[in-house]
């Protein structure tokens, strides 16, 4: 099956921008669901980052390329933070987004290294993708972790979904990595790349069904145990 890449954006951003929309429902009406309010932000940061994007003038234009990438390293640090901040019972908005600038800035530092050892155009790409995939696996490892404070079993999907998305980005990473190193053939990227994007597109997507479906749950609990006490 081959897949345009250009038709794949454009069901991202569609898929990223409804996403934050239900999210963002959702929460309105369940203020106290588990990682809602954070995934609305990082989907949003997402879709700005993809703005970001948009403007650029030409395909040497890295400044812009490198700012939409540190909004969406941001975007999904701060899901992860928040989540970790949640199992811990933490409450420091300025804390988490100090951090989730940390984050971003680290993931600036490791461009600046690749880009001065001859990794030249994915030396933005391969950081990009790699720091994706590990905060997707840590919010997978957190979602999992909050189960022993609430006992969601829907949290099990919304892990899963994490750990799919995790595992894509992670292996765009390595795919262009051993590109860079020529441990893969020329062009292996540009061939894997649809495919690692449907899975980030569709992993998206179902990450914020997960979520949603905590919150429902979650929900519907309350109502239970407020019907049994009346």
């Amino acid at each position: 099956m081959e897949l345009n890449i250009k038709t794949l954006y454009l069901i991202g951003a569609i898929v990223t921008v409804c996403g934050a929309g239900a999210a963002l429902l959702t929460w309105y009406h369940h203020r106290d669901a588990p990682g809602l309010r954070a995934w609305t932000a990082a989907l949003l940061l997402t879709s700005l980052g993809a703005l970001i994007l948009r403007l650029q003038t030409s395909q040497a234009d890295l400044t812009l390329a490198l700012v939409a990438d540190m909004v969406i390293v941001s975007g999904f640090a701060c899901m992860w933070l928040s989540l970790r901040f949640d199992n811990h019972g933490r409450v420091d908005l300025l804390r988490l987004i100090l951090l989730s600038i940390t984050v971003s800035l680290a993931f600036l530092a490791l461009f600046v290294v690749l880009r001065a050892i001859g990794a030249g155009r994915q030396a933005a790409a391969i950081p990009f993708s790699l720091f994706l995939g590990l905060l997707g696996l840590a919010c997978a490892w957190e979602i999992w972790q909050g189960r022993h404070k609430d006992q969601l079993s829907s949290r099990l999907p919304a892990a899963l979904a994490f750990v799919g998305l995790g595992i894509a980005r992670v292996i765009r990473a390595g795919v262009l990595g051993f590109e860079v190193l020529h441990l893969l053939p020329r062009g292996a990227a540009a061939a894997t790349h649809p495919y690692t994007l449907y899975a980030t597109i569709v992993f998206t997507l179902v990450v914020t069904y997960g979520l949603v479906m905590m919150a429902s749950e979650q929900a519907g609990r309350r109502e239970a145990a407020q019907f049994t006490k009346a």
